[in-house]
């Protein structure tokens, strides 16, 4: 027996009928992407900056998020020479560690939280500082974009983030800058990775942690051929020597 819609709506109310067929793919998860700038790699590494967009399935949604932090330690110098951000920049145009903090746990909500490398920008950065600062712990992690490009595109000869935007066309060089990054990871996710998963029927949340995880398949995603510039080439060179 085949009920058509407007018979639906003769037998249950316009709410209930709302509530039923916008459930499912029609809204999907909301979700945050952030990224980090640090103070180095050495522990305890800070964040000297955060950035982050909320994102509704693989469009952002709203106004992003950005944050300069005075934490006023030491930086390591080649953390400085990559960011540009200074002990004495961030002193000057930094915000306070709690307040700015206090206000990226307001923006992220309750909303799981994913980035080009998690395993960093959380266990090693976030995570640990909130824990230091004594400040609530209502953030949670996600899934990692890294770990999900490197399970659905194969044979990458390195899967920094520059790399696989170079491989698909959408960037030659990054800012490191963090807004910049979660910037150039949300058009990587919107034009490459989201809609291959959504034509291998991958459009919820859940289902997305488990491609990143390598607990659920999809075909390879092959990104267009292009010639490897000369940096590349130069550094393979040497690491066959090696």
């Amino acid at each position: 027996m085949h009920i058509t819609a407007t018979a639906i709506k003769a037998i249950f109310p316009i709410k209930a009928v709302e509530q039923v067929t916008d459930s499912g793919n029609n809204h999907p998860d909301r979700w945050v992407l952030i990224d980090t700038e640090t103070t180095g790699l050495i522990d305890p590494v800070y964040p000297v900056e955060i950035a982050a967009r909320i994102m509704r399935g693989w469009e952002p949604e709203g106004e992003p998020f950005r944050e300069l932090i005075n934490f006023d330690v030491p930086m390591e110098p080649a953390a400085v020479r990559i960011h540009r951000y200074t002990r004495s920049y961030l002193r000057d145009q930094g915000s306070p560690p709690r307040e700015a903090l206090e206000r990226f746990r307001l923006f992220a909500g309750d909303l799981p939280l994913a980035s080009y490398n998690l395993s960093f920008d959380w266990d090693r950065v976030l995570a640990p500082t909130f824990r230091r600062m004594n400040m609530p712990d209502t953030l949670k992690p996600g899934f990692c974009v890294l770990e999900l490009v490197r399970n659905i595109v194969p044979r990458l000869y390195n899967y920094r983030l520059i790399t696989v935007l170079k491989a698909f066309g959408i960037a030659e060089q990054q800012k490191h800058h963090a807004l910049d990054d979660v910037d150039m990871v949300v058009r990587l996710l919107r034009e490459k990775i989201g809609p291959h998963l959504e034509s291998h029927r991958v459009t919820r949340l859940e289902e997305v942690r488990q491609c990143a995880e390598g607990r659920l398949k999809v075909p390879p995603l092959h990104p267009s051929r292009r010639k490897p510039s000369l940096d590349e080439l130069l550094e393979r060179l040497l690491r066959a020597r090696q």
